[in-house]
Formats: structure tokens, C-alpha cells, sequence
């Protein structure tokens, strides 16, 4: 049975078929490409017709001009004149169909740069990492790196979803695959520990700690002798403690915790946090005296197993001999030591 499609679409299919011809082009369509183009590069070079960078509009947009150097001065005077639009789709064109062309690595500069002057952060961002992954060595690597750390940090403080009077929101999230990609492309770069520190700034501010501790222990591994390494370590005990503080209960989380508070406090004792940090630690060790107290009085009267009772509470005395229930586990010791030896007296008879 034959398939009937709709009109619009044999008109549709008609109309696209008839803008791709000219893409294709006559043979003599392409000789007059192939000699303007030679007569742009440079004497002893030939120009070589290279694979175009795909698009969408490759169909329906052409460029203005019929070689790179005349596309690229032409887009050159758009910018001039302040046209930054006009300019940045005729840089990105030339990319397009001239993607080898000595004037392409300028073109992606320039169209990059035109994005970042419009304030369309995540398009320049995107564009000057194409620069980088498509044209090494031919722009201020330095400079262009440090123009998208400064991005990536405008984006992490700038609030999404304004709305006539509404202030919007704040999503830092959306910076952290932007220092990811900063990070791949320079991870011996100077501000490489900063990149690494602020996705874990970002993850935090998220309130998604277990990635912001993950993030913050990448910074003390990698960078453990830059400036950002001890500030990695102030919020990532800061992190944990947040964890124990939504998990009373998990005694890994409160020993971690514990730790980090522990470790900080020990390397850097001239650190402007060790009040609070200080404050912290002690009132999680006495979080973790309480548990482990109240584990031993299970096993003493609920559980009624006076063995284990009497392990748990010399484990505590031994751990947290300062507490406030050191002395009545101590007390608690001495009563069931007599007992349990009993038991295993009885238990050795024949």
C-alpha cells in the first residue's frame, strides 16, 4: 500500500533540496572558490579545501565573503562599527566553511571575545574552550584561561531566573563543569588550585557536601602546598560536621568528622579558624562519648548480655577518660567485672 505524505512536507522536502544544491555547487562554482582562495594565501602555499565544521545552518547561511582573508576583514568592520552581533556570526561562518584557513585560529578569538563582550558567558566560555581544543599555539594561552576562570566565577555568583521584581536564584552549580574543563585543559596552571578549591565552594554552597568533601580532599592531594590547601581543609571539616550533624547517630560520620577537626587544629595552629575549629572538635568528641556510652548501656540493660557490657564500657573509659560518663562507666566496670569472671568460672567446669 502507498504512503501518502502531507503537501507541506513534499514542499518542505522541495525547498530544502533546493537551498542544499548551491552548498554542493557547479564544477565551476567550485573553480571560482578554488582560485579566489589561492590568490588569498601566501605565495608558495596552496590553499586546500578542508572538511567544513558542521552546522546546522550550513544550508541556509553562507558567508559574506568568497575567501577567509576578505570574510575575516569584512567581519573585522563589523566589529569595528560596534555591529558585535553581526560581527560574531560572520567570525563564526568563517570558521565554518574555512576551518583550516590561516585566518580561522583569529576568527574563533574574535568570535569568542564578541560573545564575551555581549555578556553571553556560557557561549564565550564554550567558544574560547573550542580555541584551545582546535588551535593550540596560536593565542595568549595565559590570557585566555584567565578569561575563563573569570567567567567560570561570574557565573558561579550570578543568580539564574530573573523575573521582573523576582531576584532569581543563586545555582553555583553551574560553574563546576566549567572549572572541570579549566582544570583539564591547565591542571599545572597557577590558579589550578583555586579551580579545584572552588568546585568544592560550589558543591558546598549546593549543600551537596559528600561532593563538596570529595572536591576539598582533591585540592589537599593534588596542591597540598598551595595557599587553598588549608582552606580546603577548613571547609571540608566544616562539610563533615554538617553530615554528622544530620546523622546523630552514625558514628563513621562523627569519627570523621572528629578527625578532620583533629588534623586541622594539629597543622595549622596559627590559623585565624582554630577558635571555631576548636569549639567544633569538642563538642563532637563529646557526641561521640554520649554514643558510645549509650551503645554500652544497651548491651548492659536492655540487651542484659554483662560480656559484651563490660567491653564496651572498658572501651569507652579507655577512648574518652575525660568524659562526663567516665566515672559511671568506671562504677559500672567494677560491678560487672566479679560477675562476668563468675560466668566464666562456671562456664571452665566440667
Amino acid at each position: 500500500m502507498m504512503l501518502r505524505l502531507p503537501m507541506f512536507l513534499l514542499l518542505t522536502g522541495g525547498w530544502l533540496a533546493a537551498q542544499a544544491a548551491p552548498t554542493l555547487g557547479p564544477a565551476r562554482e567550485a573553480e571560482q572558490r578554488l582560485t579566489a582562495a589561492k590568490d588569498d594565501v601566501k605565495p608558495g602555499r596552496r590553499y586546500e579545501v578542508t572538511e567544513a565544521r558542521s552546522h546546522w545552518y550550513n544550508f541556509f547561511i553562507r558567508p559574506a565573503k568568497d575567501t577567509p582573508a576578505a570574510q575575516f576583514a569584512y567581519a573585522e568592520g563589523l566589529r569595528t562599527n560596534g555591529s558585535l552581533r553581526s560581527a560574531g556570526k560572520e567570525y563564526r561562518l568563517l570558521t565554518v566553511f574555512w576551518p583550516q584557513a590561516p585566518e580561522a585560529p583569529k576568527a574563533q578569538l574574535a568570535y569568542a571575545r564578541a560573545l564575551d563582550a555581549r555578556q553571553k558567558w556560557q557561549d564565550a566560555f564554550d567558544e574560547y574552550t573550542y580555541l584551545i581544543e582546535h588551535y593550540p599555539g596560536t593565542f595568549p594561552y595565559t590570557e585566555i584561561l584567565q578569561r575563563m576562570f573569570e567567567i567560570a566565577e561570574t557565573v558561579m555568583v550570578t543568580r539564574k531566573g530573573k523575573f521582573l521584581f523576582l531576584p532569581g536564584f543563586k545555582a553555583p552549580d553551574r560553574a563546576i563543569p566549567l572549572f572541570e574543563k579549566i582544570l583539564e585543559h591547565g591542571p599545572e596552571w597557577d590558579k589550578a588550585p583555586e579551580c579545584q578549591f572552588l568546585i568544592g565552594r560550589a558543591h558546598e554552597f549546593g549543600y551537596a557536601y559528600e561532593l563538596a568533601i570529595a572536591a576539598y580532599l582533591t585540592t589537599l592531594v593534588r596542591y597540598p602546598n598551595s595557599p587553598f590547601a588549608e582552606q580546603a581543609a577548613y571547609h571540608r571539616a566544616l562539610c563533615l560536621e554538617h553530615l554528622a550533624a544530620s546523622e546523630p547517630n552514625n558514628e563513621a560520620t562523627l569519627d570523621e568528622a572528629w578527625t578532620a577537626m583533629h588534623q586541622y587544629a594539629a597543622r595549622y595552629p596559627q590559623s585565624e579558624h582554630l577558635p571555631a575549629i576548636t569549639t567544633l572538635r569538642d563538642d563532637l568528641q563529646r557526641r561521640r562519648a554520649q554514643l558510645a556510652y549509650h551503645r554500652a548501656r544497651y548491651y548492659d540493660t536492655i540487651a542484659k548480655k554483662p560480656k559484651a557490657a563490660l567491653l564496651e564500657y572498658r572501651d569507652f573509659v579507655r577512648l574518652f577518660p575525660q568524659s562526663d560518663w567516665t566515672a559511671e562507666a568506671q562504677k559500672r566496670i567494677e560491678q560487672l567485672a566479679p560477675l562476668v569472671a563468675r560466668e566464666n568460672h562456671d562456664q571452665t567446669k566440667p
